[in-house]
């Protein structure tokens, strides 16, 4: 069984591309039954692709659409992919509307994998990512993750990667009996 992934886009371009875009995806959510046989529904990647003249079985699109939003000219696609981002769907999309841009985050725990192609932070610019049995926290810069870290294990963490997993990694040790977790993640930059 593959492990779970979480990715988002944000596909940025001329609003009547974005909006086209957006138009196929909320066509297929719509629909009563999926293009294509599958045991992930109506949001199946390999049914937008598909949807967009390119042949699914040609290209990586294990996953699905969980969420999708348009914000002006800026589609957020959340989807849950096998492994890791499902990079043929981003490059069919791209090829289908040229004026369009996938920016995307991946976030996969068991093979820690955290990536990002935002190299400017423009749509990701939390650059790091502090796990933890609630909610994930995300800070922009190491020196806003190392302060956060110091409030946990109540005291001051060097703003360094090393360093806040050490701290973390002690403080677990001196809770052990306690239910506690925490992963301290960075963001990979991945020039795709």
């Amino acid at each position: 069984m593959a492990n779970c992934c979480d990715t988002t886009y944000k596909c940025v371009g001329d609003l009547k591309e974005v909006r086209s875009l957006y138009k196929t995806i909320k066509a297929n959510d719509k629909r009563k039954t999926s293009r294509i046989k599958n045991g992930f529904g109506t949001l199946w990647l390999g049914n937008i692709i598909d949807a967009l003249g390119e042949d699914w079985e040609k290209l990586r699109c294990r996953g699905s659409i969980y969420y999708y939003e348009l914000d002006g000219n800026v589609l957020t696609i959340c989807q849950n992919t096998a492994w890791c981002e499902q990079e043929g769907f981003r490059e069919c999309i791209e090829k289908k509307f040229p004026s369009i841009k996938v920016y995307y985050r991946e976030e996969e725990p068991g093979n820690e994998v955290y990536y990002t192609n935002d190299t400017n932070g423009d749509y990701f610019p939390d650059r790091y990512l502090l796990d933890n049995y609630d909610e994930p926290l995300y800070y922009e810069t190491i020196e806003e993750a190392a302060e956060s870290v110091s409030g946990i294990v109540g005291h001051e963490v060097k703003a360094t990667v090393e360093a806040i997993e050490e701290a973390l990694n002690d403080y677990e040790e001196e809770h052990e009996d306690e239910d506690i977790f925490y992963s301290f993640h960075e963001f990979q930059i991945c020039e795709s």
